[in-house]
């Protein structure tokens, strides 16, 4: 008879209860629910779930849910599978040693063959394990900068909704909050089929992704830096994103040579200048493209493009979408049967 995987779902004060909750329901249910409810077919569970925190001592996790542990981190070894969910951390700040029973724990079930996977936030756990060193991954958006910061031997891939070496071993991250979906069908696929993984996403109405996370990402502000030749460029080219070669006037205003004013900028924000530029131009049209109907070619000069094709380049090329699949998606037309 099939055994089913054993799957250790790590949960710590930090965890969100969205995604701690809603990867314990979809790979519980792979092998179930569709059986049970459609078709009729002998159940036959992929995975044997189990909540694993500190001890089994219940606690209420950042959002105020109660968790109660099924194991605690003594009686959960070996393990086939060690998935961390999303959790609620900080984006400027580093989560340091307040976790480290949890690291020493990954580390050992990594070490006796378990392979660990991460959704989110919880990529950060990984990180500071080491267990990423100079590896692809992703998370959740709003923890780029910090990744850029602290865990410099990662190669973040923010694009992608998830990233992995190989399908059948080694460490696998997925994007922001509820990327756990796409984290979920990998997992149900490999360990199931490619059938469970269809059904699944039937059953709890999962939309596919195309592996982007790049359309969510916005332009958000840099943990703050000390560099007042920077500040200053940064606070001129906000109300002058649209100017004729914006680089080199914050590069002549900062009265610095060009390859010093770059190498300060880069490390002040985790941006070149031309980047910082071009990312501030599309944010601005994506703002545009949320909140008005405008055609495309115009909002392509307010931002500073004259060649409409180039700004349609550049924009697919940061947001993974063209201007007007970006406006199906975002545009206040999507939401107006809300109201």
């Amino acid at each position: 008879m099939h055994q089913p995987v054993k799957l250790h779902l790590l949960a710590t004060p930090h965890v969100s209860a969205s995604s701690l909750f809603g990867l314990y329901d979809a790979l519980s249910a792979a092998g179930q629910a569709w059986e049970i409810f459609v078709t009729g077919e002998p159940v036959q569970p992929i995975f044997d779930v189990s909540i694993v925190g500190p001890t089994r001592d219940p606690f209420r996790c950042a959002s105020g849910t109660l968790v109660a542990p099924d194991l605690g981190f003594e009686e959960a070894q070996g393990g086939d599978l060690v998935v961390v969910p999303g959790m609620n951390l900080s984006a400027i700040e580093p989560l340091g040693t307040s976790e480290q029973s949890s690291y020493d724990w990954l580390r050992v079930n990594h070490a006796s063959g378990s392979r660990v996977v991460a959704a989110c936030s919880g990529t950060i756990y990984l990180a500071e394990t080491g267990l990423l060193d100079d590896q692809e991954a992703t998370t959740h958006w709003a923890y780029g900068d910090l990744f850029r910061r602290y865990y410099p031997g990662v190669r973040l891939r923010l694009e992608r909704s998830i990233c992995y070496e190989s399908a059948a071993q080694g460490v696998v991250t997925s994007g922001g909050t509820t990327a756990w979906q796409e984290l979920a069908l990998f997992l149900i696929t490999n360990y199931g089929n490619v059938q469970h993984a269809v059904n699944t996403a039937k059953f709890w109405l999962m939309a596919s992704r195309d592996e982007l996370q790049a359309p969510y990402i916005p332009m958000i502000k840099t943990i703050p830096h000390v560099d007042s030749a920077v500040q200053a460029a940064q606070i001129w080219v906000a109300e002058n994103y649209a100017a004729t070669n914006p680089v080199k006037q914050m590069t002549l205003s900062s009265g610095l040579p060009a390859t010093s004013f770059a190498r300060r900028f880069r490390k002040a924000t985790g941006y070149t200048p031309q980047d910082y530029v071009q990312t501030l131009r599309i944010e601005e049209a994506k703002q545009m493209l949320e909140t008005d109907h405008s055609p495309i070619a115009d909002i392509g000069v307010e931002v500073g493009y004259e060649d409409t094709q180039s700004f349609r380049r550049l924009f697919k090329r940061k947001t993974g979408l063209t201007p007007i699949e970006y406006r199906k998606m975002f545009g206040s037309q999507r939401f107006a049967r809300y109201r």
